[in-house]
């Protein structure tokens, strides 16, 4: 019994122990962004790796920004010391930058010669000679109108590009970065962040003198918190009080190529782009991002701690950058620590696939973005990245697949472009050869129409075919269209249909629209089939308070129309989906994004159209004029919200009841 409970013992603690190193390893998951936009886990990404809060035997004090040079040399600002700290690539203590004239030092940048220091107390900008570290230039406030009316200079953190010209970030600086050239001179505002401005005053400005307007639209600035650069004179810039779209990249001309909804979160501080053209930020919250050259979410990780001072985790993180050996380097501010992770052998795989593409080697591409799939099948980066390597080599089906997995529709157009050029070079002669027999067939069957009449013989056998009543009123859906008000007329007046074929014509035009969803283009439906129960409810849902709605507002209003007048009626002004929809369905099938327009306009005359008819459909059927008909059309999707919302309260009280009297039985059930 003894040996049995040592052995026990020795179980747990080796399971304890080895708890205890993997969350050592890694205290927090890492996630990706899949195809439709959502966050899921995937393997670590980065691993912890270090903490650094002595220098030179100080501990840091007010840690601030790290920056990285070409040569892995690491400069970490403390505005506590008033100085910087230069460490070498293994992170050792190299030297340190002081001078005399700082006050509060904010942020570094470094190029191939000079170091340029950001000192936010005295605003101004000091350029060290980078080996000599003797002070060479002082850049203050320009000698430009805009600042002697007033406009701050506050710098507190640049970017320097190959020609010179520096990118301030200035505190306050609504109008975005302020561009500077070598001389300190001001050249222009760069890379401003959209005005947002609440709708209600946006309604107010209408209504406002200049004066106030420009008032307004102090109040409401988004001014970047960070910016950087990479080797071809992109500028990024990240901005805390924005939720969607707070990284950007601007080109020279100031044009964002970042998209607007990408994955990001408010408090984003820093952001740093990689050797990959990978983009980093980092939030206070402590929540890292890594984005590939385009702005898609490769990888999220990292946290908040609140409980002690545990690797991986952060308590205010404010500062960002990595190394040629893909070490992340993180300032955290609120344990006074800098914080380094190691890339992870699945992360190598990502960045290796990144970077054969980008320099052209397609084939070694396609591999490494094989073998990550090998650890997520799931991951839609590399769904592409595998996309773009097939395309490159001319393998457009296998391109398409890969694309359609991760439902990358510019990828998935190219490679449908590509695929289409392809089958009509092979089949053009068959299409013509269709083509000419169509038209040999035409002029065929008019001759025999001369001869012998055939078309009037089969306009008699149809004559037959339509006294069966549902196929009547079903042909009635072609003279209906034809002339509409005649039709609404005949409708009321004639009883020309029935509620059977109305009905038939609901679940045909519900029929139609779950197979435009399962079947068109996922570049034009990418929602597919996803939820179609709940759509198909809604609609019905929706049809229905509609009929009952109007009928009862017409009703009130003096209205001639009956409700089977209003249902029969209501389901023919729904015939246009039933004729044009199965043909958008099918032309999308052959069109790529290039040709949205041929799906677009399609789409949008079926919307006219609809409108059109229901509108009619109410002045015909109720005998209303025109502004009596708008108005109860108002009144009408008015009534619909009023019996929505009773409907769901109903729902509600009646759910928890059921609870309730569950609950109760439950209880006397068991005692």
């Amino acid at each position: 019994m003894r040996k049995l409970k040592y052995i026990f013992m020795m179980i747990i603690m080796v399971m304890f122990f080895n708890v205890l190193t993997v969350n050592a390893e890694a205290p927090y998951y890492t996630y990706t962004s899949d195809k439709d936009g959502y966050i899921n886990r995937t393997q670590t990404a980065y691993s912890p790796l270090n903490k650094i809060s002595i220098i030179n035997g100080e501990r840091l004090k007010v840690p601030e920004h790290v920056f990285v040079d070409k040569e892995d040399y690491v400069y970490i600002t403390d505005s506590g010391y008033n100085k910087i700290y230069i460490l070498d690539n293994n992170y050792n203590f190299y030297k340190e930058l002081k001078s005399d004239e700082f006050e509060a030092v904010k942020s570094t940048f470094v190029t191939d010669d000079k170091i340029y220091v950001v000192d936010s107390y005295n605003s101004k900008i000091y350029v060290f000679d980078k080996k000599s570290l003797n002070l060479i230039q002082e850049i203050g406030e320009p000698d430009s109108p805009i600042f002697k009316e007033g406009y701050k200079f506050r710098p507190t953190n640049i970017a320097v590009d190959i020609r010179g010209n520096i990118y301030v970030r200035s505190a306050g600086s609504i109008n975005g970065l302020m561009m500077l050239n070598r001389e300190g001179e001001f050249l222009t505002f760069f890379g401003a962040n959209p005005l947002k401005v609440p709708i209600v005053d946006q309604i107010r400005s209408y209504f406002l003198t200049e004066n106030q307007e420009d008032k307004l639209e102090k109040i409401f600035p988004d001014v970047p918190s960070n910016l950087a650069i990479d080797d071809k004179g992109f500028i990024y810039t990240v901005t805390s009080s924005i939720k969607s779209n707070p990284v950007k990249k601007f080109n020279i001309s100031g044009n964002n190529y970042f998209p607007d909804d990408m994955v990001g979160i408010y408090s984003m501080e820093s952001v740093w782009v990689g050797q990959y053209n990978n983009v980093f930020s980092v939030s206070s919250e402590g929540w890292v991002f890594e984005y590939d050259s385009t702005g898609n979410l490769l990888f999220l990780y990292g946290g908040k701690d609140f409980s002690s001072s545990r690797l991986g985790l952060f308590s205010r993180p404010v500062s960002i950058a990595t190394n040629s050996a893909d070490d992340v380097i993180i300032i955290d501010q609120g344990t006074k620590l800098i914080q380094t992770y190691k890339a992870t052998e699945f992360t190598n795989a990502v960045h290796k696939a990144m970077l054969e593409y980008q320099e052209g080697n397609y084939n070694e591409s396609q591999d490494l973005w094989t073998y990550t799939l090998k650890y997520n099948s799931i991951f839609d980066n590399a769904h592409v990245g595998l996309g773009d390597a097939y395309l490159r080599n001319d393998r457009y089906e296998e391109a398409y697949d890969e694309y359609y997995d991760a439902e990358y529709k510019d990828g998935v157009s190219k490679a449908f472009w590509e695929i289409r050029q392809k089958w009509l070079e092979n089949n053009l002669n068959i299409i013509l050869i269709i083509l000419l027999s169509l038209i040999l067939v035409r002029l065929i069957l008019r001759s025999l129409n001369k001869r012998t009449g055939l078309y009037k013989k089969i306009n008699k056998k149809l004559v037959i075919v339509k006294k069966i009543k549902f196929i009547d009123d079903f042909c009635f859906i072609f003279e209906f269209l034809k002339h509409p008000l005649d039709g609404f007329y005949k409708i009321k007046m004639e009883n020309r249909v029935s509620k059977i074929s109305s009905t038939i014509i609901y679940i045909l035009a519900i029929g139609v629209y779950v197979i435009h969803k399962r079947y068109s283009n996922i570049l034009f439906v990418t929602d597919g089939t996803d939820f179609i129960l709940y759509k198909l409810f809604s609609i019905v849902f929706v049809t229905v308070l509609w009929v009952i709605s109007n009928y009862l507002i017409c009703s009130i209003n003096d209205g001639e129309g009956s409700i089977s007048n209003v249902y029969n009626a209501t389901a023919y002004a729904l015939t246009p989906i039933i004729i044009i929809m199965p043909l958008v369905t099918i032309i999308s099938n052959g069109l790529t994004l290039e040709q949205a327009v041929f799906y677009n306009i399609p789409i949008d005359i079926l919307i006219i159209w609809i409108a059109f008819l229901m509108f009619f459909m109410i002045k015909d059927i109720h005998n209303f004029e025109v502004g009596e008909t708008c108005l109860v059309i108002f009144k009408s999707i008015f009534t619909m919200l009023i019996i929505a919302v009773f409907l769901f309260i109903l729902y509600s009280l009646g759910n928890q009841i059921y609870s309730f009297l569950y609950e109760i039985i439950r209880e006397v059930i068991n005692r």
